[in-house]
């Protein structure tokens, strides 16, 4: 897991057991690594409503009605207010809402009837105060104080979804209120097909996969069998390892309503980061609400996570500037992306109008987050390789008549450190019998 570490910060990812690197310079669309740091991330208010959507289906099964006026409540804690010093900013806030919307009224009613841009400004500004007047409705239910925007803290993920969300291995946490229309949880599984409880939910997990893949990406059945999905899927080259109570490694990491998968994150746990490698729901179950958005959703609680864990980083895969369905990833902010060339990280608010730009950067301008990494002095002599089922050194293979740009190329690309620790196996004499390098982790 500490070779992998350091392959993804050199711009390496995996899929299944392989790993692979872009190459930057050359590719229409350049992806850059990128990295949420955990642990001072702060959702952004779009974010708060997917979550809130989110836990308000599998309270009520449907939209919340939980924040509609109830004029009657709303009249008797007025009346009993009315004597309490300590209440007097609510009510004044009540009174100062209501005359704003008869202002809006006013206003609406004096407009030209065929003015279609200005109904809809007007009707912006009315749910606006209406949704500031059913905050204060309920802070004169709770006998809550009202706050000014100035006093109101940065949200964090803390307020806004369970805190339980451990590294509890084969166990359904419970996320959801006993009083819940569905029932929620969360359960962290191995991804190993040798792994007895991983096996349990192999082929409920791979229903899942399969509908995700010819519903959202219209992949043909047989293209996506049970095969691809194991393969692709439920294999890595990371070798498990626990450390205290914590364990590395890949995993999924199930989401379960009513005791069906309707989502897995299939993550890796490394010493510096939680690693997000892909994610597959139920189309079907997710379309039932309004607005869902499980991606956005189970990013959330994969930052979550990686603040469980005590780790800084949430890795996010790649960011394609270039591709809209990517600029999500750019939102999980503070971030940082990783330099092709320098292998330094840096802010990615910095990063975008270079990218706006010209779709390839290296951020050489750009201040580092964090102190750029000290590379050694390069070796290709020193690259271990498995020749004939014999590991040796590039050089000494070399001195025996073997040569191969190949090899150099992969020494360029995995740096020194890694070349010395990795064994690349490699096929018989110049590795034309087996051209496709294998890092054994």
């Amino acid at each position: 897991v500490s070779d992998y570490q350091a392959l993804l910060d050199r711009g390496w990812r995996r899929s299944g057991r392989y790993v692979y690197k872009p190459c930057m310079s050359l590719t229409c669309c350049p992806q850059y690594t990128i990295r949420c740091r955990a642990g001072k991330y702060q959702p952004t208010k779009s974010q708060r409503k997917v979550v809130k959507r989110v836990h308000n289906f599998i309270k009520h099964g449907q939209k919340s009605r939980d924040d509609e006026l109830d004029t009657a409540n709303s009249t008797a804690s007025e009346d009993a207010l009315k004597n309490d010093v300590g209440s007097k900013k609510i009510l004044e806030s009540i009174q100062e809402t209501k005359i704003a919307i008869e202002e809006c009224k006013d206003i609406s009613d004096k407009s030209s009837a065929g003015s279609t841009q200005f109904k809809r400004v007007e009707g912006l500004r009315k749910a606006r105060i209406l949704r500031r007047e059913r905050y204060l409705e309920k802070l004169i239910k709770s006998g809550g104080e009202v706050k000014s925007k100035a006093e109101n803290q940065p949200k964090t993920i803390a307020t806004l979804i369970p805190r339980q969300n451990s590294f509890a291995l084969n166990q359904k946490i419970l996320q959801s209120d006993t009083n819940s229309t569905h029932k929620f949880e969360l359960r962290l599984v191995k991804a190993d097909l040798g792994d007895k409880h991983f096996m349990l939910s192999f082929h409920a997990s791979f229903r899942v996969y399969r509908r995700y893949q010819t519903f959202v990406h219209h992949d043909k059945p047989q293209d996506c069998g049970i095969q691809t999905f194991a393969g692709f899927l439920c294999d890595s080259p990371l070798i498990y390892e626990m450390k205290d109570t914590k364990g590395f490694g890949a995993f999924h990491q199930q989401y379960l309503v009513d005791g069906a998968i309707v989502a897995v994150g299939v993550v890796d746990i490394l010493p510096h980061c939680l690693s997000s490698v892909y994610l597959y729901y139920d189309p079907v179950w997710w379309g039932k609400g309004p607005n869902l958005s499980p991606g956005t959703y189970t990013a959330i609680r994969e930052v979550q996570f990686t603040q469980q864990l005590d780790l800084p980083f949430y890795y996010m895969g790649y960011y394609i500037h270039s591709c809209p369905k990517m600029r999500y990833k750019g939102r999980f902010l503070p971030a940082d992306l990783l330099s092709p060339t320098l292998l330094s990280w840096h802010n990615i608010e910095q990063c975008l109008p270079q990218l706006d730009a010209a779709k390839y950067s290296t951020f050489s301008e750009i201040p580092a987050s964090d102190p750029p990494p000290v590379l050694p002095v390069m070796d290709v002599g020193k690259v271990r390789l498995c020749v004939n089922s014999k590991v040796t050194r590039y050089e000494e293979w070399k001195g025996e008549g073997g040569h191969s740009e190949e090899v150099e190329q992969y020494h360029a690309l995995v740096g020194q450190h890694l070349a010395e620790s990795l064994v690349l196996r490699w096929g018989e004499s110049n590795g034309e019998n087996d051209s496709d390098s294998e890092e054994d982790n």
